[in-house]
């Protein structure tokens, strides 16, 4: 089975709440383990950084979706490869919610990845909190 990871970013709703998160993630696990996608959601209060993996079909039509959903905007694909396995299969969807703080957020998520996740994995993970933490540009 041919696999497909793409990461993207985007500016999450000014007015979103703790509900509308909760929501994001319960929809988000139920219908990615349906469609065989997996990942991790990163939320640093401002911007989302979403890892999913999956058949790319599926990924690509996950995609379209997010593109609709009103609860953020501004979306940018920072990668899109062809992947042999995957870095998370244990996760339907993984929320990480971290500071804003690039060094806090960095060390909330390294305690959260998968000891399995590969290192270039763990370095776009890295790069992309970074960036979303407004210590680097896009």
């Amino acid at each position: 089975m041919s696999l497909k990871s793409l990461t993207y970013t985007s500016l999450a709703r000014l007015d979103l709440d703790v509900g509308e998160l909760e929501a994001i993630h319960r929809t988000a696990r139920a219908v990615n383990a349906l469609e065989g996608i997996t990942g991790i959601l990163i939320f640093n209060g401002t911007h989302f950084l979403q890892i999913i993996e999956g058949a790319p079909m599926a990924i690509d039509e996950l995609v379209e979706r997010l593109r609709r959903d009103p609860r953020h905007s501004g979306i940018e694909v920072r990668d899109e490869r062809p992947v042999k396995e995957r870095s998370f299969p244990d996760w339907s969807m993984e929320l990480v919610k971290v500071s804003a703080s690039y060094f806090d957020a960095k060390d909330e998520v390294a305690g959260r990845l998968p000891a399995t996740v590969a290192e270039p994995v763990k370095d776009r993970v890295f790069r992309m909190t970074e960036a979303i933490s407004g210590t680097v540009s896009f």
